[in-house]
């Protein structure tokens, strides 16, 4: 068994009634609407962000329907972002299944993004918390600023601070609002809330920089094709600091070939080769169990419990998954 088995067994009663919820946002009279998200809805992923929201509650109290409802408004928004980065990224492929956009078209899927970001906000109203709805609107923001800071650094190379900064925005700023917000449906205790925030996002971090680690792994099961950031010209952690270690004239050699646009069978070799000649792998991995070690030291201050160790399992799946 798995350590996400393991967590969404400990976790099925509440997620059973999560998914519940969760089902509502998918339900439409509209034709088109209803054949779209039912698509979507079958290829839903590992539930990762609810069960962080989840957790986050159970450590600090009780799971509420606030919680399950904030649950839902992650869920649905991180839905709803995929559908779009996948018109952006110009993506065929989602977790092993055609993209809305490869099937339809991207009106459609723009427009069917929009909506189920609707349906997000929809969730928190219910719930009617205010300090909840102020965090929906900064992540929205958050989302928002990463994908422009990843568009800014687009065919050059960032800093490594400039690297984590856009991932911080664009991927870890989810984990770290749904930490926080579940905690927020089961206490008052503002240093819980804060401690989670900071848990949430360190974890977030690691699922980016794993990604990232994914994307030079021709061996990985990830559900779309390997090396999708560089033909974008996204420098990403493995190759970044291949980069910062070579000499200036392979430095500009590299760059000016991903900057051509097309990456050939011969490029993709070249580049695989460049990482692990530079051991960009084994020191992404190297930052990523440095994160990983700082997210538990944030849960210092709980006690140990079942859901602690969850927690920490959690953790511990995103460090070692195999997609």
């Amino acid at each position: 068994m798995d350590l996400l088995t393991k967590i969404s067994d400990a976790l099925k009663p509440e997620l059973d009634t999560f998914n519940t919820t969760f089902s509502k946002a998918f339900e439409t009279e509209d034709e088109l609407l209803q054949k779209i998200c039912s698509h979507i809805h079958q290829r839903i992923g590992k539930q990762m962000r609810p069960i962080v929201v989840l957790l986050a509650a159970k450590l600090c109290g009780k799971v509420t329907d606030n919680t399950y409802n904030t649950a839902a408004s992650y869920e649905i928004l991180h839905t709803g972002s995929l559908v779009h980065d996948d018109v952006v990224d110009n993506t065929m492929q989602r977790r092993g299944q055609n993209s809305v956009n490869a099937i339809f078209n991207n009106q459609a899927a723009v427009l069917v993004g929009d909506y189920l970001l609707t349906k997000s906000m929809h969730f928190i109203y219910n719930t009617g918390n205010l300090q909840l709805l102020g965090l929906l609107v900064k992540l929205s923001e958050e989302l928002a600023r990463g994908e422009l800071l990843q568009l800014q650094h687009a065919y050059s190379i960032p800093t490594e601070e400039e690297y984590y900064n856009i991932i911080r925005h664009k991927t870890a700023s989810l984990f770290a609002v749904c930490a926080r917000s579940g905690a927020l449906t089961a206490t008052d205790n503002t240093e819980h809330h804060d401690r989670l925030e900071r848990f949430g996002e360190l974890l977030g971090l690691c699922f980016q920089i794993k990604d990232d680690i994914f994307d030079y792994t021709p061996s990985a099961k990830i559900g779309k094709p390997i090396m999708n950031d560089i033909r974008e010209g996204k420098v990403t952690l493995p190759l970044l600091h291949a980069l910062q270690q070579m000499s200036e004239q392979e430095r500009n050699h590299t760059m000016s070939t991903i900057s051509q646009g097309e990456i050939t069978d011969e490029t993709q070799t070249q580049i695989l080769h460049i990482v692990e000649h530079y051991e960009g792998i084994a020191y992404a991995t190297q930052r990523m169990e440095h994160f990983s070690q700082l997210a538990k030291e944030e849960l210092t201050p709980f006690d140990n419990n079942e859901i602690k160790q969850l927690l920490f399992d959690l953790l511990d799946y995103v460090k070692d998954r195999k997609l």
